[in-house]
């Protein structure tokens, strides 16, 4: 009975360790849907698991390893291109719905809470102490946290949509003053702001390197009040 009684505790010392180690962290998950600056929609693919290095590839024109702020320029002119059907250079109502609708849907399911198990999805504005100055309705200026980003009790946000920068919806922010017509001096003036937000060294160029760790920023703990 001793030798029994002596193994079942050497066991339960055994044991106890491991029923005190606390669990490890819950891994961020794997971005599936990844929106450019400029809103542009790119998702995750067995062929491109990683949609954010997709876009940056793309925007990197001369494949020097930055983005430069001509660079980030040029791909969001031919984004806008894209966006107007008409060619006719301005962005209307009916192309801005078209975007909502065709190009990326999940910006409405997103807005419903429908995406990513509840409400908060929607993105919001930046976290990295950036401010465009305009006032206007963009989330470059005011709003909610971006995807990813801590809610008011620390956990991290669960959303389907990620970005560099949380606008609700680049595109119509980049509508200034409201006439449901983007032009394009409208649409590089967004630009330039978002590139400034984003090229928080002043540098001049955005690396790979640099803008994921906005990411770790936004699905870290909540900063202290």
């Amino acid at each position: 009975m001793k030798i029994l009684a002596l193994c079942a505790l050497a066991a339960l010392a055994a044991s106890g360790p491991a029923f005190a180690q606390p669990k490890p962290p819950a891994t961020p998950p794997a971005m599936r849907l990844f929106l450019s600056p400029s809103g542009e929609p790119f998702h995750a693919s067995p062929a491109a698991p990683d949609p954010l290095k997709t876009w940056f590839d793309q925007a990197d024109a001369n494949h020097d390893g930055v983005i430069d702020r001509a660079e980030f320029r040029a791909d969001a002119v031919r984004f806008f291109k894209l966006l107007d059907e008409n060619h006719d250079g301005i962005i209307d109502g009916f192309e801005v719905a078209d975007y909502e609708a065709k190009v990326v849907p999940e910006l409405s399911d997103e807005a419903l809470g429908r995406m990513g198990g509840g409400p908060g999805g929607a993105p919001g504005a930046d976290q990295g102490g950036g401010q465009a100055g305009s006032g206007h309705r963009s989330g470059r200026d005011h709003g909610q946290p971006p995807a990813g980003a801590p809610d008011a009790h620390g956990a991290p946000r669960q959303s389907g949509i990620s970005q560099l920068i949380g606008e609700p919806e680049p595109v119509s922010g980049a509508d200034f003053n409201f006439d449901s017509h983007i032009t394009l001096d409208e649409w590089m003036r967004a630009t330039d702001q978002r590139f400034d937000i984003l090229d928080q060294t002043k540098s001049g160029k955005l690396t790979l390197d640099g803008l994921r760790a906005r990411f770790k920023t936004l699905v870290g703990p909540a900063p202290p009040r």
